[in-house]
């Protein structure tokens, strides 16, 4: 006979539950011994398991960017090889240095013995090796920096003691044609850095030696790229590895030398020349290792002395190029040995709470936790702002289906609450637990985004305000989603056609720069792309000008006690807006500060425009054009960017008929190229009648 429905007070049910709690209380524990032997065997794998991926990552992390700077660099080098009289290479060895800190060398050897080597000090300095194996005038060059890269001293010596083509590392990449990875060696890094004067406290390294071939288009060998990694710094985090109270990492090769191993440090193992597992002091964990290499399976079990051990292996070679095998050996006690203390007493209490729980506990399962699971799961969701699949609950409890009425009400007004309010700040407010205070700021360092739409008011007096208000919302909505669901900015607000963002807050975003000329490229492609819609539709395109800066802002709750608005102020936000503005002067669509350029002129493509000083500032600052992402470059951005930038550099020199001359050079390329013919204007104004000798470059902006 089917139960009818109905709606019961929580406390009748709260009550059926303490009273059955009461009987079946001893069934929690019904297979305690059993799942906590079994959970305490599956977290002792977990933890093997995490250790050993945290030591792959770590080394992989190492070796594989090492391979992958060898690899990149020969490819760049590949057909314009020049170590003599390419004075960019000992730049680019030292870009990588910066750049990889973990590596200790990097160098660059051609076929003439040639060398460009960057090395790493104990003292926290980069210093380069140049040796120019030439002919009638052989020279090796140091040069010392200290810790800002600064040149500091320089010694020359008219001949050259070392001849790359003879190391290994050369050898190798060049027979083999390909990437060549050394064994573990003793690195020769005794040479002494004359500014800090110290000449026997240098760290012995070991480690290995990555190299790839430098091969033209014609397959013609042209030298090698070389990177040292040292191993002294994996070897220090396998020391660092806990697992339990008495397991043992060890690294070795496939002919069971040891590479590394956490009781013996990289000197012990290197001045050895060939430890091999049979040297291991620890009986058990030498017959764990030679376990592995009798049977080549991944996970072991093993007795020795009576007890047992846990063996767990990852193959490196199927991340690197070395066949490196990680080993973890640990005794079993080391997770269950309490366990096994208490396996009398959990059998006892497991055998009497076995049959008085199973019936109850589902029935209560039932009736209980399926409403409250479901609740829960729907609160977490709104706390995170996540109203994807949420559908009403339904319950027979009384109280448990007003909670969900009040959860639905209260998440319909949360989502039309969030179109006003950056979510990002509403979750700040939840993860908090505080409301917003009138008057609270925070003086922090944003990226600002304006933006407006060219001769909106013609558009506007041509159209109803009907169609005007769907027009502007289907620009504003695709514009939103570049902002804030592609590069999570926050809209501060819309501004009649204006749209005006910023990034760093109410989360800090360490990229934020990066972000916001993403958004730019973004918003300006998906605006292409409405236009041509709007073309279609006989209607006239919303040609959008952009303007970005970075800097410092306030940016908190501004308004009264009543109502509040989350914004920003300050001169750098002003300077902003105003370089929006000034893409009228050149005809450009993104325009952004000498501030921003510098944060992200290795991920886009920039055309220096001018130095411009803005209404109500005194110094002037540059402004370049966002053209593209740089792996969306072309040759013929390239070569507009490049003429652009020297003609604005002798701009800058005073050499206004040479800066004149490269200009007409881009006209005559690209006839239409508006920033050119404003430049040229300038330059032949000046040619006319120079500048007094105060001049900076800068011209002043009257207009806002």
């Amino acid at each position: 006979m089917k139960l009818r429905a109905y709606k019961r007070a929580f406390k009748f049910d709260l009550m059926t539950c303490f009273i059955g709690l009461i009987i079946f209380t001893v069934g929690i524990v019904i297979y305690s011994y059993k799942v906590n032997a079994k959970n305490t065997l599956v977290l002792s794998n977990s933890l093997l398991n995490t250790t050993i991926n945290h030591g792959v990552s770590e080394t992989v992390h190492h070796l594989k960017i090492a391979e992958d700077s060898t690899s990149l660099g020969s490819i760049l080098l590949a057909n314009k090889l020049d170590l003599v009289n390419d004075k960019h290479l000992e730049e680019h060895v030292i870009n990588i240095l910066k750049q990889t800190p973990f590596l200790f060398m990097y160098y660059i050897a051609d076929e003439q013995g040639n060398l460009i080597l960057g090395y790493r000090n104990k003292f926290g300095s980069i210093s380069t090796k140049l040796i120019y194996n030439l002919v009638d005038n052989p020279v090796t060059l140091w040069k010392y920096r200290d810790e800002n890269n600064k040149i500091l001293s320089t010694k020359t010596e008219n001949y050259t003691e070392f001849n790359p083509r003879l190391r290994e590392w050369y050898q190798g990449s060049k027979t083999s044609s390909k990437v060549y990875w050394t064994e573990v060696y003793k690195f020769h890094n005794s040479e002494v850095d004359n500014i800090y004067q110290q000449e026997n406290n240098l760290q012995q390294l070991y480690g290995i030696t990555i190299a790839s071939p430098i091969i033209n288009l014609d397959r013609q060998f042209k030298g090698v790229v070389g990177a040292d990694i040292s191993l002294n710094r994996i070897s220090d985090f396998f020391n660092s590895l806990k697992i339990g109270e008495n397991g043992k990492a060890l690294v070795v090769n496939k002919d069971r030398k040891i590479i590394l191993y956490s009781d013996l440090t990289m000197k012990e193992l290197t001045d050895a020349q060939a430890i091999t597992i049979n040297d291991i002091k620890q009986d058990w964990v030498r017959e764990g290792t030679q376990e592995f290499f009798k049977r080549l399976e991944t996970e072991i079990s093993y007795k020795w002395n009576n007890k047992n051990y846990l063996v767990k292996v990852y193959d490196f070679s199927k991340k690197i190029g070395k066949q490196w095998f990680l080993i973890i050996v640990i005794p079993e006690d080391d997770f269950l040995g309490e366990t096994k203390q208490a396996r009398s007493m959990s059998l006892l209490i497991t055998s009497l709470m076995l049959c008085l729980s199973i019936l109850f506990s589902l029935w209560l399962s039932r009736s209980l936790s399926k409403p409250i699971e479901n609740i829960t799961k729907t609160m977490e969701k709104v706390k995170d702002l996540d109203f994807s699949e949420l559908k009403p609950l339904s319950s027979p409890i009384k109280e448990f289906q007003q909670m969900s009425d009040a959860t639905t009400a209260m998440t319909q007004g949360l989502k039309a609450f969030l179109k006003y309010v950056p979510p990002s700040l509403v979750q700040q407010f939840i993860e908090q637990g505080e409301a917003a205070v009138v008057g609270e700021h925070q003086e922090l360092n944003l990226s600002f985004f304006f933006s407006d739409i060219e001769g909106f008011t013609s558009i506007a007096e041509e159209v109803g305000p009907k169609e005007l208000m769907t027009d502007l919302s289907d620009y504003f909505d695709q514009m939103t989603k570049v902002i804030v669901l592609d590069n999570k900015g926050t809209i501060d607000k819309y501004i009649g056609d204006s749209v005006m963002a910023f990034w760093g807050a109410p989360n800090y975003i360490a990229d934020h720069p990066k972000l916001a000329c993403y958004s730019a490229l973004g918003c300006r492609n998906t605006i292409d792309l409405l236009n041509k819609q709007r073309l279609l539709a006989g209607k006239k395109v919303f040609n959008t000008r952009i303007g970005i800066h970075t800097g410092l802002a306030i940016v908190g709750h501004l308004g009264s006690n009543d109502r509040i608005n989350y914004t920003i102020i300050g001169d750098n936000v002003n300077l902003a807006s105003r370089i929006e503005g000034i893409n009228k002067i050149y005809h450009t669509n993104i325009i952004v500060s000498q501030i921003t350029y510098r944060q992200v002129y290795q991920y886009f493509i920039f055309r220096p425009l001018d130095c411009i000083i803005v209404k109500g500032k005194n110094e002037g600052i540059k402004i370049y054009e966002l053209i593209a992402e740089k792996s969306d470059a072309d040759e013929q951005m390239l070569a507009l960017v490049a003429k652009a930038s020297e003609a604005f550099e002798y701009y800058l020199l005073g050499e206004f008929q040479q800066s004149v001359k490269i200009y007409h050079e881009i006209l005559s390329d690209n006839p239409d190229d508006q920033p050119a013919k404003v430049m040229i204007a300038k330059g032949e104004h000046f040619i006319k009648s120079p500048p007094d000798e105060n001049w900076t470059g800068a011209t002043r902006i009257f207009e806002k």
